[in-house]
């Protein structure tokens, strides 16, 4: 064998060993992947996809979590809280109570159902949902599902409570404004001024006003006798919520 043999001999059994190399580190690294640590990436990819509003892509990252374990009880509500901003509330709808059948302890897939149920006008059923996460001392966003909790006991017309469900979600998280402000509004109605003065005063550091809130300072400042707060508020529902129901209540208790 000549020279020019023996090299491209040797060139090609270097090529094969290199290639025989690769592919069993390639093989060894896919045999090391953890499938929790994949599912997890994919599905924190697709939330943060999701928060972007770039639902394409979240899609794309919440199915390849689904292919590696279908039965993520997180994949599934993440979904459904995508479908839901799409409108596809039949997919939304299947997602949540998929999370919830998978996983019935999984607190944040119920708070996501009972929320979705709410929006759908759903209110008993909410309950259910928001009820069970309720209970859930070590959910992050416990004082979250107690004011959606609330919300739904005003829907069907238990204030008794929704009352209860505020408090509740105003303990656990002082800055949880439309608690603060829901209660703010029983406290008026049970002529209870000073705290319900205290409520919105804490709501009005934290939250961002809108006609309820307005309409409830309008109220509050002619009650305490605060003339320039009440032309401020006022001024502020005239001009921001002209169409809104608090601003009709306006016109009729004091004029155009």
């Amino acid at each position: 064998m000549n020279l020019a043999r023996i090299i491209a001999a040797l060139t090609i059994a270097a090529v094969v060993g290199l290639l025989s190399g690769c592919l069993t580190e390639t093989t060894m690294v896919k045999k090391d992947v953890d499938p929790v640590e994949v599912v997890k990436k994919q599905i924190d990819l697709g939330i943060g996809y999701l928060v972007r509003g770039d639902y394409q892509r979240a899609k794309e990252s919440l199915n390849k979590a689904l292919a590696v374990n279908p039965d993520s009880p997180l994949a599934h509500t993440t979904f459904g809280l995508l479908f839901q901003r799409e409108g596809e509330t039949e997919l939304a709808e299947e997602h949540h109570r998929k999370a919830v059948k998978l996983d019935p302890t999984f607190s944040q897939a119920r708070n996501n159902y009972g929320a979705f149920l709410f929006a759908e006008g759903r209110y008993q059923e909410a309950i259910v949902q928001l009820e069970v996460a309720s209970e859930d001392r070590f959910y992050v966003q416990r004082s979250q599902t107690f004011e959606n909790l609330g919300r739904s006991y005003l829907k069907v017309g238990d204030r008794d409570k929704a009352e209860s469900a505020f408090k509740r979600a105003v303990e656990l998280n002082t800055n949880q404004t439309r608690a603060l402000l829901e209660l703010a509004e029983i406290r008026f109605d049970q002529q209870a001024y000073v705290e319900s003065s205290n409520l919105y005063r804490q709501f009005s550091r934290v939250g961002q006003h809108n006609a309820q809130s307005l309409w409830l300072c309008v109220r509050l400042a002619d009650r305490f006798s605060n003339a320039d707060e009440k032309a401020s508020c006022e001024l502020s529902l005239r001009n921001l919520f002209p169409a809104s129901e608090e601003y009709r209540l306006y016109r009729i208790r004091y004029g155009p």
